[in-house]
């Protein structure tokens, strides 16, 4: 029923009461949840009418009518204070995420688990979260064709992360402690993106101390595939 992005952000899902899953589209995610038990309630969120027409069908299909809500808003402003335990935020660019939390930072320090997909800038996205006092519990990668995702499981801590290497911001700590079996591919990605970034700085005649730094990112990025 879940393709494979899907279904690890649904891995990711701990048991919980209400679960709000955020720029829903098809609510396939929290109907899963709810059929499969992982949730009593759920909230489906998003910011257009035509995600939460295509929600409501989806609802209709699983007779879904008494266990999920849709609301129609930005962000995590459909939600009240302390209303969900879990929140997922997947399918968006990891900066618009990060304004998401940082515009309801309230609600996202209130929920016990947050579950993040971001399709894009998840360094900025990490950083955000170490500096806001968000701790990453888990993460892992997942291949839906020859596209490679992320997933994040956060919860607030209120320990402000203020030291980190380069390389954790593109390559997830607890990637490599669990040895994901798409960490290599991860990483080879990330060379073959940082080798463009250093030749792009190499044209621009950039200063030596931002080439340095790029280039000994890319060093690092080879090592740790090695």
């Amino acid at each position: 029923m879940l393709k494979k992005r899907l279904k690890l952000i649904y891995n990711m899902i701990p048991n919980c009461k209400v679960i709000s899953d955020i720029g829903t589209d098809h609510a396939l995610l929290p109907a899963f949840a709810l059929i499969n038990g992982k949730c009593v309630k759920a909230i489906a969120c998003d910011v257009r009418k035509g995600p939460l027409k295509r929600a409501k069908e989806t609802v209709n299909q699983f007779s879904l009518n008494d266990k999920m809500e849709l609301r129609l808003g930005d962000g995590l402003e459909p939600i009240l204070e302390e209303e969900v335990d879990t929140i997922v935020i997947a399918g968006m660019g990891g900066q618009l995420i990060a304004e998401i939390l940082d515009k309801s930072i309230s609600k996202a320090k209130r929920a016990n688990n947050i579950i993040l997909q971001p399709m894009t800038k998840q360094g900025f996205l990490r950083v955000f979260l170490w500096k806001h006092g968000f701790e990453i519990l888990d993460e892992a990668l997942a291949k839906e064709g020859e596209k490679l995702y992320q997933v994040l499981k956060v919860r607030y801590t209120g320990t402000i992360r203020k030291a980190w290497e380069p390389i954790n911001e593109i390559i997830g700590e607890k990637l490599i402690e669990k040895k994901d079996p798409f960490l290599s591919e991860w990483i080879t990605a990330a060379i073959q993106k940082q080798e463009k970034v250093v030749e792009g700085l190499k044209v621009a005649n950039t200063s030596d101390e931002t080439l340095n730094m790029a280039t000994e990112l890319l060093m690092n990025l080879k090592k740790l595939l090695n």
